[in-house]
């Protein structure tokens, strides 16, 4: 299998894209550390890949907007396996939806936190721990396509996510010689917990959204992670600084009316 010895570590594991990528990781023979905020969740989440694939992961609980915490993790990652060769850096979150002008620069700096300064400050770590054990490594973070075309009544994630875009393609040329790659992934409308909720508060939105894409469906969170294990896999061993949507060629439909 694609993965096969590999210790990965995936962030924002506990539900939806996270933790699709995880499974998908295991499934191509990784050992994967599930990280997450709630550890209650990605402790289940573990538990039950576990019952698949015995012994295949470990969770963690941590909020990676403190650093003494991404610290820990990735102590906490080298005391188990005594290694990494693959990072997935999937945590995010947005606060506060509406009207540019709405926004307070308490919601702002939230978004920004949860969504940008928490992955620089994991690939600041990351990166630091890579050096210090020259193997060959991937990094893959997870972006949005609303990056790419911005996003009504959600710009602050958006502005942040396209933020994630930038430091991706600047960490890879700083660290090419490094042997170590960087990407990352973009994933249009995929069908989350999050995701789910909105459907049922927007009943249109679902049909609306299917149409934006040009294979008329959302995507599955093991759809991302399948195109995740392969930028973290030697496959893909060519491929550095690259923004990559998932997103049934919504990005590119002319008729696409925001992500």
């Amino acid at each position: 299998m694609d993965l096969d010895g590999k210790i990965s570590l995936v962030t924002g594991a506990g539900q939806g894209i996270g933790e699709g990528i995880a499974k998908v990781l295991v499934a191509r023979g990784s050992k994967v550390i599930l990280v997450d905020i709630n550890g209650e969740t990605v402790k289940k989440v573990s538990d039950q890949i576990n019952s698949l694939f015995p012994a295949a992961t470990v969770s963690f609980q941590a909020d990676l907007t403190d650093e003494n915490a991404i610290t820990t993790m990735l102590e906490f990652a080298h005391e188990k396996f005594n290694r990494l060769d693959c990072i997935c850096n999937n945590a995010a979150a947005s606060r506060g939806i509406g009207p540019l002008e709405s926004y307070s620069l308490e919601d702002v700096q939230a978004t920004l936190d949860l969504t940008f300064t928490a992955l620089w400050k994991c690939l600041q770590a990351e990166i630091k721990y890579l050096k210090n054990h020259p193997n060959p490594a991937s990094i893959v973070n997870i972006s949005s396509n609303s990056a790419l075309k911005g996003y009504a009544f959600n710009s602050i994630y958006a502005a942040s996510k396209a933020a994630v875009n930038n430091l991706t393609q600047s960490a890879a040329k700083e660290l090419a010689r490094k042997n170590i790659r960087v990407n990352a992934v973009s994933p249009g409308t995929i069908n989350t917990p999050g995701v789910k909720k909105y459907f049922e508060d927007e009943p249109n939105a679902k049909e609306a959204l299917e149409k934006s894409s040009l294979l008329r469906r959302i995507g599955e969170a093991d759809e991302v992670g399948e195109l995740v294990a392969f930028l973290l896999s030697e496959r893909s061993s060519y491929i550095t600084g690259q923004i990559i949507s998932v997103d049934g060629g919504s990005s590119i439909n002319l008729s696409l009316i925001h992500i």
